[in-house]
Parts: structure tokens; C-alpha cells; sequence
């Protein structure tokens, strides 16, 4: 994933054939725009990844970066760095959430499983993932998950709107945590400390819109207000981060010394007042927040306004069920084609691979999911996750009632995560 960083992986399905008596009733629909709007996220998080995985020739001075590839690379990054990200993990704390009230229904321990399910994610994909990839985020929201796990009963108690002032203050406390890591252990973990209450703010967001009555069975698919409402705070969001953003520099100007070089403290890095660090914090998590809103907003819009651009985005719907496979199977795509020509190879040519590689994967996905139920690694996920072997054969269950095609698409079994 990219080293800004983004999940990467979709959190597992709650398994909807393992019943506390050990029966198997048939699965349920997928709600497609969920899984469109994870593709679009997996597809800008690996678009970041692409040129941070292996270093392109512009980026070691190599090379002079011509105009057009300023403008790609400056374009995808206005467009998806950090956003990406957020989209992915506000994602994850709404399949956290589905997750959590399947096993419920099933008499289950939701807790535990949740535990176990980002233990095996942190342990079976994240560390190996970290040893080859610096900007792996399987281990980080694995262990930001097992602080979330505890909270779940909190989040899911009470008002609706409690996840909501949690993820508030969890985005407000961020940049102070941040700083008194920094000044306890100078030239320590402060990025980290500050990037789990973070993570949590966007789960707890994600926790939130999965309480909406918008997101009950019932109502998907149906007229609703927020998915335009999610656009336009989204765009507030991010015009709020960047003022932000610009208001580091402002008030916090960088130090320089007599010749003009920016001054550098012991650590030899550039002197950084704190209250920039701080404000840039802010700014970050508004922006990042503000895309992964208008992001969701417009896909879950576009699915249940316009029937053309549903058919468009549901062709990314399979690839948006197999995130696990498709983020790991990305490193390993960029380390044997460009690993070779690193510092020689230029950064456009890093995209077009990454672009090869999703229409690749988008063909491939639609083709395994019209026979098994899960992608390859997400099956040993989730069987490890439940301690026994998945099944895999897709099945489906034609006494369900169908819901509108706007919302999901036929053949899409599982449940909305």
C-alpha cells in the first residue's frame, strides 16, 4: 500500500454460513456500491504505492520530470493521496460493523472474532508485507483495530451519533498526542502515535455511517439525502484541511538561517515550530475525511441516480471484494517488474503499470468470483479467521427478495461489507 499510508484489505465478511448450530443458510446480496467504492479506494491507494514501492527516476534525480508527467503525478495526488486512504478505512469500520452484528445474530462472541480476524491479518499478511514494503498498513490498522475491538459496544450503544463526536474527538486529540510523543521521546514514534487515534477517528466515522437508518437492509437502494449530503460535506471537508494546511505556513513560518538555508536542529532536520506540525495534523485528517466522504458520497449517489454510471461502477464491484488479494498481489507485481530499473525507470511508466495491473486484476476478479465466493487470499483469511475451512463455490439464494439494481447488483452473494 502506499506509503501515505492505505489499507489496504476489506475487513472479512462476517460469515454468513456458520450459524451458532453449525447449519448453512445461503448467503446474502452484496450492497455493490460498497464494493465499487472499495475498489476506487484500493485503486488510488496502489496508484500512490506504485512510485513510493520502487523509486522512479524523477524522484532520485535521474531525470528530469517532464511536464506531462508533472501533471499526472501532481493530479493523482490532488485527487487521491491520503483520500484514498480515508475512503478505505471508513470502509472498514462500516464492514466492521455488518461484521459485528452477523455474529451477534449467530449467538457469537463478535469480539473475539473481530480480535482474531486482525491478529491473522497483522501476523499472516501485514508483518511479511512490512519486511518488503516500508509502507505496508495491514499492521497498523491491525493493531489500531485491537483498540477499536473494546469500543465497539460503546460505538454501538446509545445515540447514532456517538461514533460521530467520538471520531470528533479522536481527530481533535491526534495532533496534541502526536506532539507530547514527540517531546517525550524526541525523534520517536510521534507520526505513529499521532496516525492510530487518527486511523480510529476514521473507523469510528465509518461506524457511524453504518448506523445510519440509510445503510439498514430496508432502505438500500431507496431515495435518500445522504449520499449527497456525504459529497458536499466531503468537498467542505477538504477546502477546511487545505485552509488549514495553509495556515501552518502562515501563522508557523519555517526557520531560515542567514544564507537562506532552512535551520536544522540537532536531529539534523528542519526546525518545525510545533503548532505547524499540529495544524498540518489537522488539515490532514480534515482533507483526507473531507475525500473519502465525497468519494463514498458521489459512488453511493451515482449508484442510485444515474443507471449507466451504476453498470460502470459495478464493473469494479469484484474487485472491491478481493482487496487483500489485489493490494498484496500489487507489491509483488512492482518489486518484479520495476525493482530491476530502480532510479532509471520514470515515474509515468510506474503508472502505466500500476494501470495494467488493475485492468488485469478487474478481468480477473470478474472472472474467479463467477465461481468461488471469495478471492484467494481473502478465503485464507477468513478460514483461519473461523478456524475451519470456507467455503468457496459461490452459491445463490433465489427465494431472496431482490433489491433495487441500483444498489445491488445480481450474483453478488455475501452481505453489504
Amino acid at each position: 500500500m502506499t506509503a501515505e499510508p492505505t489499507p489496504a484489505a476489506a475487513p472479512p465478511e462476517a460469515d454468513p454460513r456458520t450459524p451458532a448450530d453449525g447449519g448453512a443458510p445461503a448467503p446474502r446480496r452484496r450492497v455493490a456500491f460498497l464494493d465499487a467504492a472499495r475498489a476506487l479506494a484500493m485503486i488510488g491507494v496502489v496508484a500512490m504505492n506504485a512510485p513510493t514501492v520502487v523509486f522512479a527516476a524523477e524522484r532520485l534525480g535521474e531525470r528530469e520530470q517532464s511536464t506531462l508527467a508533472s501533471v499526472v503525478d501532481g493530479g493523482l495526488s490532488v485527487l487521491m493521496s491520503g483520500k484514498a486512504r480515508a475512503l478505505l478505512m471508513l470502509l472498514l469500520g462500516v464492514g466492521a460493523v455488518l461484521a459485528w452484528r452477523a455474529a451477534a445474530r449467530r449467538g457469537g462472541r463478535p469480539m473475539v472474532l473481530m480480535l482474531r480476524r486482525y491478529v491473522v491479518l497483522g501476523l499472516l499478511f501485514g508483518a511479511p508485507h512490512l519486511m518488503v514494503f516500508s509502507g505496508d498498513i495491514l499492521t497498523h490498522y491491525s493493531l489500531t483495530v485491537l483498540l477499536l475491538a473494546p469500543l465497539m459496544p460503546f460505538l454501538l450503544s446509545g445515540s447514532r451519533a456517538r461514533p460521530f463526536w467520538s471520531a470528533v474527538a479522536l481527530f481533535a486529540a491526534a495532533p496534541f498526542l502526536a506532539y507530547g510523543a514527540g517531546e517525550l521521546l524526541p525523534g520517536g514514534p510521534g507520526g505513529l502515535v499521532m496516525l492510530i487515534p487518527q486511523t480510529l477517528g476514521f473507523f469510528c466515522v465509518g461506524v457511524w455511517l453504518a448506523r445510519r437508518p440509510e445503510l439498514s437492509p430496508e432502505r438500500v437502494g431507496g431515495p435518500a439525502r445522504l449520499p449527497l449530503r456525504l459529497l458536499w460535506a466531503g468537498l467542505v471537508g477538504q477546502v477546511l484541511g487545505m485552509v488549514t494546511m495553509f495556515g501552518s505556513d502562515l501563522f508557523f513560518p519555517m526557520e531560515f538561517d542567514a544564507q537562506g538555508i532552512p535551520a536544522l536542529g540537532p536531529d539534523g532536520m528542519p526546525v518545525v515550530h510545533p503548532g505547524a506540525d499540529m495544524m498540518m495534523s489537522l488539515g490532514g485528517s480534515l482533507s483526507g475525511l473531507g475525500g473519502g466522504l465525497f468519494f463514498l458520497g458521489l459512488v453511493w449517489w451515482l449508484f442510485t441516480r444515474d443507471r449507466t454510471a451504476a453498470r460502470a461502477l459495478g464493473a469494479l464491484a469484484p474487485l472491491g471484494r478481493m482487496t487483500l488479494t489485489v493490494y498484496l498481489g500489487s507489491t509483488a507485481v512492482f518489486l518484479l517488474t520495476m525493482k530491476p530499473f530502480e532510479g532509471v525507470i520514470p515515474i509515468l511508466a510506474q503508472y502505466g503499470i500500476a494501470a495494467a495491473y488493475f485492468m488485469v486484476m478487474a478481468l480477473f476478479a470478474r472472472w474467479w468470483l463467477g465461481s468461488f465466493r471469495l478471492g484467494p487470499l481473502e478465503w485464507v483469511w477468513r478460514s483461519l479467521t473461523y478456524l475451519r475451512p470456507m467455503p468457496m463455490r459461490g452459491v445463490r439464494d433465489e427465494g431472496e427478495p431482490r433489491r433495487p439494481e441500483s444498489a445491488v447488483l445480481p450474483g453478488h452473494g455475501g452481505h453489504a461489507g
